[in-house]
């Protein structure tokens, strides 16, 4: 009995925990599976389009009949696609200040796509997006999770084009946002076993760190105002991510929205106050940022 202890204590000491953190991992993961699925069409949604690797829907897009609104452009994480922020497609306040359009990014339209782990191609594949701006504004770029480093490379890449950034939950420091002990393990998981999603998102986040290595020196260059959001008990993105960011964009006016006792959801859990503050940053609308952080 003992010598059989001994020998299946060497896969139980290691496996046990971690399978336990698998396991935690997927109960957090697969919820925003849910979020992937084809937009509510709702009044004034469009239909989706395609626009070379990208898929997308608009709202208010711009027409001679009326002045154009700003635009602001929605980047979803790893998994994800455009319906991730069908929160704030259909938000009526959200339509009455904003051109918007929400992308599908390359390599997850369908589930045997190739993924395009490349943050420079990524952004390459969102360039023509923000000459879609016709207010004379500049495009806001609004990404969740992994479209973090996607929007970031995108503004080192073509800051002339840009007016903002949003980043909910997001990635930024190389230090913290490789891939962990289930994502090496996850690369000899058949894609039957793991799913199509998971399995693609793998594929996204293997050879992350050593891109955002690369955009470092890069962070200063921004200029543009930035406002980040990140709930502190985020198991999924580390929350220091947001600090290691603020830190970096030394040319930007940063705006930070620490939301205690949030996670991973914080980019539905608090929509009312991201696009409250959105508006006061970058439409110099009539709220008070702390205000609205009291309410």
């Amino acid at each position: 009995m003992g010598k059989n202890r001994h020998s299946s204590s060497i896969f139980s000491a290691p496996i046990c925990p971690r399978a336990r953190w698998l396991a935690s991992f997927l109960l957090i993961i697969l919820p925003i599976l849910s979020f992937a699925q084809p937009p509510s069409r709702g009044p004034g949604i469009t239909p989706v389009k395609s626009l070379g690797a990208v898929q997308y829907v608009e709202v208010n897009a711009p027409s001679e009949s009326s002045p154009a609104k700003q635009l602001i452009v929605f980047v979803h994480g790893t998994p994800g696609s455009l319906s991730t922020f069908n929160r704030y497609l259909n938000d009526p306040v959200m339509r009455e200040n904003f051109h918007m359009i929400s992308v599908t990014r390359p390599g997850w339209i369908n589930d045997e796509d190739e993924k395009v782990p490349s943050l420079t191609e990524q952004a390459a594949a969102l360039e023509p997006f923000l000459r879609m701006d016709k207010s004379g504004k500049g495009a806001i770029l609004f990404a969740h999770s992994y479209g973090g480093p996607v929007i970031a490379r995108t503004a080192m890449d073509y800051s002339e084009l840009i007016s903002g950034l949003v980043f909910v939950a997001t990635t930024g420091d190389p230090a913290l946002s490789g891939p962990r002990w289930y994502n090496r393990f996850a690369v000899i998981l058949p894609r039957f076993i793991l799913g199509a999603s998971l399995k693609g998102a793998n594929a996204e986040i293997m050879p992350l760190r050593p891109q955002l290595e690369e955009m470092r020196p890069r962070w200063k260059d921004l200029t543009m105002p930035v406002l980040i959001v990140q709930g502190d008990e985020d198991r999924l993105v580390n929350p220091d991510n947001a600090l290691f960011m603020e830190k970096m964009l030394v040319n930007s006016e940063v705006t930070y929205l620490h939301r205690v006792g949030l996670g991973h959801f914080v980019l539905w859990e608090e929509a009312d106050l991201i696009r409250d503050t959105l508006l006061s940053k970058f439409q110099g609308r009539d709220y008070k940022i702390e205000e609205l952080l009291t309410d």
